[in-house]
């Protein structure tokens, strides 16, 4: 299958055979990251090029309840993202999106929430100052699709089955993004073999793993030379969370992008996708109190 993430970023023109191949893989629910990865694609060509109709619609496909959770969760994004950062106007635009709303009006705004809480880091980004700086490695540098990428095992490291283990507990409990989590991998997977090989010796197998008492902030405190602490996040994060977070470490700090951060939350709020997405007293009241 064609890279359609690298064609659909960088391509002025969506050719039709591209167009037909992306309409085929929205609708694998076995695989859905090529469907996943061609959606932010399309977002950020918007983003950085300006509103696109054809690109546009191709976003409200993704929203087809036969799509996959994680099609639809990028759709969604992309399209409320898409309307209020470029503040569109076009009337068509806005009939689809109230015409999506109709049916999707909680997902909407549990998207919305999550992006207009982007401008407010302290708060809801606490590890932002502490892992910003590993996403100057080559790998993001020479790959921006690790950005977006699920966590999957062999993406970036070789790892062994212990090992492996031990990362996902780490991670489980940290819940920390997908991107973060290649970030931070990337510190430590340096540490791993000592404390693999300390914990053998101490007879304490794989399925025991999650019942050992581990100081993975105390390997991470050796990463980033002991000034900062890794917290833990208070809630587990959502898929929309998740890949919020993961389209606002690219647009704040990958060098592929022009883009930048929302930092004056009435820039998205003065829109006419907020006026239809928040819609009511209960959810006026909720954005209220981010």
């Amino acid at each position: 299958m064609k890279d359609l993430f690298h064609i659909f970023r960088t391509n002025d023109a969506v050719e039709v055979e591209d167009l037909a191949d992306y309409q085929v893989i929205l609708l694998d629910t076995e695989q859905p990251t090529q469907a996943a990865m061609a959606i932010t694609a399309l977002t950020l060509y918007q983003l950085e090029h300006g509103f696109d109709r054809g690109r546009f619609q191709m976003l409200l496909w993704a929203m087809s309840r036969s799509c996959p959770e994680e099609v639809r969760v990028r759709a969604i994004v992309g399209l409320l993202l898409i309307c209020g950062r470029l503040k569109v106007m076009d009337s068509w635009a806005l009939e689809k999106m109230a015409d999506l709303l109709s049916y999707d009006s909680e997902l909407a705004f549990e998207a919305w929430q999550a992006i207009l809480r982007t401008s407010k880091p302290a708060v809801y980004d606490p590890n932002l100052e502490m892992v910003k700086q590993l996403y100057n490695s080559p790998q993001f540098a020479n790959a921006p699709e690790l950005y977006f990428e699920p966590f999957v095992r062999g993406q970036i490291e070789d790892l062994d089955d212990y090992e492996w283990k031990m990362t996902e507990l780490f991670f489980h409990a940290m819940n920390v993004c997908d991107s973060d989590k290649y970030a931070l991998l990337l510190v430590l997977k340096q540490y791993l073999p000592a404390i693999v090989q300390q914990l053998k010796e101490q007879d304490i197998d794989l399925d025991s793993l999650e019942f050992v008492g581990m100081n993975f902030q105390q390997i991470m405190l050796m990463g980033q030379g002991g000034k900062q602490k890794l917290q833990r996040r208070e809630y587990e994060l959502t898929p929309v969370d998740n890949y919020v977070q993961q389209l606002y470490r690219f647009i704040g700090l990958s060098r592929h992008t022009p883009l930048r951060l929302t930092k004056d939350i009435n820039e998205l709020r003065n829109t006419m996708i907020d006026r239809k997405v928040v819609v009511g007293a209960e959810r006026r009241k909720v954005l209220e109190d981010l």
